[in-house]
């Protein structure tokens, strides 16, 4: 499946959009085993080397599960590091971006005032709401 790109996996067309203006031309083999079962809403662990495209693995299901009727974040992502963190976050966003999806990233030594807000809810359509939670612990 790996050759066969993101099409053959039943994805949003927002969701393919992303990976097509992000550069993701086809999964890597970390992607290709991960992505048909996370998108059957399997539980999952996945070991991996570094750069091998795991957080896509599971940020690109979890970007295409998310409803963007539900207003309220809807995955918690938890990481090591503030630094991962914050990367997971932009990825999220990233492959989320043409369904308006919006990651958080929460960690320690920050206003926790600030981090709250951007988890907060708004109704209108027209903006991209957090949906997806990444904290480090």
């Amino acid at each position: 499946m790996s050759q066969q790109g993101f099409k053959n996996y039943k994805l949003s067309e927002e969701i393919v959009k992303a990976l097509d203006t992000l550069g993701y031309e086809n999964p890597t083999e970390v992607q290709s085993k991960v992505i048909p079962i996370a998108l059957e809403k399997k539980d999952l662990v996945v070991k991996s080397q570094t750069g091998s495209g795991k957080t896509a693995a599971f940020g690109i299901p979890i970007c295409d599960m998310i409803d963007w009727n539900e207003n309220k974040p809807q995955a918690l992502i938890l990481s090591p590091t503030r630094e991962l963190a914050v990367q997971v976050k932009e990825d999220i966003t990233n492959i989320g971006r043409f369904k308006r999806i919006k990651a958080t990233a929460i960690y320690g030594k920050e206003p926790f005032n600030k981090q709250t807000a951007e988890l907060k809810q708004k109704k209108s359509r027209s903006r991209r709401d957090s949906r997806t939670c990444a904290g480090s612990y």
